[in-house]
């Protein structure tokens, strides 16, 4: 048996237990749904355990060899490739990838910038008080998840912050309030308790009740009767006196809170109410923190900021970084790109139609483990290894604490890691 940590989300959990053999794994122990999934996809039907080419409209399967050269082929008749993904690769394939950027003069971004990467964006102006899991396990009396439902997106987050006991609080759930901020009833709200508060908020309200806030510095008095937003008067109350008077409390910035309404921008003005509610504290603090989904999402920002001062959507002129104010979500929508090289993730699917045809249309690449709609339209295919079990690797969990991953089994022959196919790729453009 062997404790290891978990890449099946962004919480990296350091505590599951696996019994393996070295070839495979026998059992695992107190892995949630997601991590049981990570896991499953070893055997998984859906797995990728070939290169594949397309040749006359139809992939087939191919040796490594012909594969990095169709690769290559691709990118060297590109002059403005695109790269995007990574958020489930560890630092050292991010890194790698960032090079292959700068080689080709191309243009890389991850999933951050899409979700959790406009918080830390917004932060540059604003500032940020940020905090760990560890700190809120041992210090906080307060839990906020706004516009985050928790249970499903992140099952075991819940489980460590609010049902432990921490090193300096001799009481745990008892002591802990918990409100959930959401305009549909979701898993979350499953777990409260007796002095929890829930709080249906109307649809794309959010920024009225933070607006709202700010504008009164949080006084109780300044209560409408009628309420804010959907929220009664009692528990726009209730809500006031838990901010204002939390020891420790901390807010988790989930997906729900990162489009913007009624022309404003939501994450500014969440921080800025942040900002002024530690500034009136005396007693206490409040921090947040970032519910990104893939398990290295934050490791983009980190490795990207590291090597060029700039933390996503960085574009290469001359083999040297530019300036430039394009997103991934730009480059797509204004096809200001000829070929695109996919790591782990599946945009075909999560992008909107109109953005995924435009990306559809041109030459694609795709690295990856598993078959997805992005896998069906792909030019090339790159089968890679699962990053924390068949290889090792740096992550950076939820919130910004690195995490080492480890590696349980072997690859299976056919399949490389994410490191290995792009340093293939960067010794073959080197020397093409």
């Amino acid at each position: 048996m062997k404790r290891i940590p978990c890449s099946g989300c962004s919480l990296l959990c350091d505590d599951i237990i696996i019994k393996s053999d070295g070839i495979f794994i026998d059992e695992v122990v107190g892995a949630c749904l997601k991590g049981k999934e990570r896991f499953d996809q070893v055997t998984a039907k859906n797995r990728i355990l070939s290169p594949m080419i397309r040749k006359n409209g139809k992939l087939v399967k191919s040796s490594w060899d012909d594969a990095i050269s169709k690769t290559v082929e691709i990118i060297s008749q590109s002059s403005n490739p695109l790269l995007y993904g990574f958020s489930t690769s560890s630092c050292e394939a991010q890194f790698k990838g960032i090079k292959l950027a700068k080689l080709i003069n191309g243009f890389i971004d991850s999933n951050s910038t899409i979700c959790q990467g406009k918080v830390l964006n917004t932060s540059k102006q604003t500032g940020i008080t940020l905090t760990t899991i560890t700190e809120v396990i041992n210090k906080a009396d307060l839990l906020i998840l706004w516009g985050a439902n928790a249970a499903a997106s992140i099952p075991r987050l819940l489980n460590k912050v609010l049902f432990s006991r921490g090193k300096f609080r001799m009481t745990g759930r008892e002591i802990k309030t918990l409100i959930v901020l959401d305009p549909m009833k979701t898993a979350s709200f499953g777990v409260m308790g007796v002095r929890d508060i829930a709080l249906n908020i109307e649809p794309e309200k959010d920024i009225e009740l933070i607006q709202a806030l700010k504008e009164e510095c949080c006084t109780e008095k300044s209560i409408p009767e009628s309420g804010i937003a959907g929220i009664d008067a009692n528990d726009l109350k209730r809500l006031l006196l838990h901010l204002t008077g939390t020891e420790y409390g901390v807010i988790f910035i989930g997906q729900g809170l990162l489009k913007p309404q009624s022309g404003s921008n939501v994450i500014q003005e969440l921080l800025e109410l942040v900002q002024m509610i530690n500034e009136k504290q005396q007693k206490g603090r409040i921090s947040v923190i970032l519910v990104g989904g893939h398990y290295n999402m934050i490791g983009f920002e980190h490795v990207a900021l590291s090597s060029y001062g700039k933390n996503s959507s960085l574009q290469f002129v001359n083999n040297q970084l530019a300036e430039t104010t394009d997103t991934i979500v730009l480059k797509v929508d204004n096809e200001d790109f000829d070929s695109s090289l996919i790591v782990g993730t599946d945009p075909i699917s999560h992008l909107p139609i109109q953005l995924s045809k435009k990306l559809a249309a041109k030459p694609l690449i795709l690295i990856d483990n598993k078959k997805s709609a992005t896998s069906q339209i792909a030019d090339v295919i790159l089968p890679s290894a699962i990053t924390g079990i068949e290889c090792a690797g740096l992550a950076y969990r939820l919130d910004h604490v690195p995490i080492e991953l480890q590696k349980i089994i072997n690859p299976p022959s056919s399949v490389k890691t994410d490191e290995e196919i792009l340093d293939l790729l960067l010794e073959k453009l080197k020397n093409s």
